[in-house]
């Protein structure tokens, strides 16, 4: 048998042990400190529309012959094949594959902690999620900043998201004409990917939120309620919800970058010139989108490889968008290929909305089938090729 030790039972975690499972030659075990798992996307939904937590436990999206040790790994010693657990006992295995995620640095930024301990936020958790809520159902008029304070963050869409999803809050509550709303981020413009930034900037400024690009948070006030950036601007709050610097879990010896994420292949994923450890999802530092659906792709990609298959992965994207007003996109693209320009429908909406009742048995793996026929129907070269060329499609 061959021992595959999984650090991190997230969303890729979960996935790459239901598809190995059947593989006999394996022995499957999962190391993860937190015995629950959540619906991540939902905390957006949590915060503005104050929906309930969508989580399940950890042991119920598993195979019954995978193993799950609830403790923390502090350290994964590539050369001797170990890992160190918290209580520094030690698992030796064959193959190891890292999925440890990444998390929200709070002291990255002065003043940053202060102010999610004070309105919580939508990357979090549930319970940040919940507090937020609960300051936005409060909030009656003012100033409200929205967006990321760092280029490295999950998930790219959800703060944009944010903020749409609060306007359309505030519209409806009737207190959009005394709220004055703005999306801060270090980008040049509000989407990172120029095509699709030309669906999300006109819905911003035809709705009035402003924008301030290249707007590097250097510190926050929470005397005053004032970002500072950088570049010396500020901007004054009576609400704010910040998307804060990710950072990796660190818990690759001599293989993590200065943010803490795993050195990885972007097609192999594979870590430095090992064949015998790979990382995934939120852990890696690909230069690809931190998101549930990328993961899941790797994961697929990581199974293959194990199972003697010569997978790479492509770098496809398929990122759901909601735009406010019952209305979504995709962020669909690849190393290759372009984001794809694709305009917000009220089908999107009901196709991302939808994701909830089918999140578990996606992570099972049990939705296989329909999720390879939809990543084939929506690739993004047959996309791009049918919106750049319309007239070769008749």
């Amino acid at each position: 048998m061959k021992k595959v030790c999984i650090v991190g039972c997230g969303d890729g975690g979960i996935m790459l042990a239901n598809r190995l499972i059947k593989n006999k030659e394996f022995e499957i075990t999962l190391i993860d400190s937190q015995t629950m798992h959540y619906f991540q996307p939902w905390q957006l939904h949590m915060a503005f529309e104050g929906k309930k937590e969508k989580s399940i436990e950890k042991r119920k999206l598993l195979p019954s012959k995978a193993k799950l040790i609830i403790k923390k790994a502090k350290e994964v010693d590539l050369d001797n094949r170990h890992i160190k657990l918290e209580d520094d006992t030690k698992l030796q295995y064959d193959f190891v594959v890292i999925d440890t995620g990444s998390r929200g640095d709070y002291d990255k930024i002065p003043g940053h902690k202060a102010l999610h301990d004070r309105f919580g936020d939508f990357h979090s958790g549930s319970e940040e999620a919940s507090k937020l809520w609960n300051n936005v159902k409060a909030f009656k008029g003012g100033n409200v900043i929205i967006g990321p304070t760092y280029p490295i963050y999950k998930c790219p869409p959800s703060p944009v998201e944010a903020v749409l999803m609060f306007e359309e809050y505030a519209n409806n509550k009737r207190i959009r004409e005394k709220t004055n709303i703005t999306f801060i981020t270090p980008f040049p413009r509000p989407y990172p990917a120029e095509p699709m930034n030309e669906i999300v900037e006109p819905i911003m400024k035809s709705r009035k939120i402003e924008i301030a690009t290249f707007y590097d948070v250097e510190e926050i006030d929470i005397k005053n309620q004032t970002i500072k950036s950088i570049e010396g601007d500020a901007l004054k709050y009576d609400l704010a919800a910040l998307v804060p610097p990710h950072a990796g879990s660190n818990i690759v010896k001599d293989y993590c970058d200065d943010d803490g994420f795993v050195k990885t292949n972007k097609e192999t994923l594979l870590i430095g010139d090992y064949d015998d450890a790979y990382c995934i999802g939120d852990a890696t530092n690909i230069q690809t989108s931190k998101s549930g659906v990328t993961v899941h792709l790797e994961s697929k990609v990581v199974a293959q490889r194990l199972n003697g298959e010569d997978a790479k992965f492509n770098g496809r994207t398929h990122c759901p968008l909601e735009v406010g007003y019952s209305k979504a996109t995709f962020v669909i693209g690849s190393y290759t290929e372009p984001v794809v320009k694709l305009k917000p429908s009220r089908f999107n909406y009901f196709m991302k909305m939808n994701m909830k009742y089918f999140a578990w048995q996606t992570l099972k793996g049990k939705m296989d089938w329909f999720i390879d026929s939809y990543f084939d129907t929506t690739n993004p070269h047959k996309l791009n090729s049918k919106i750049n060329n319309p007239k070769a499609q008749n």
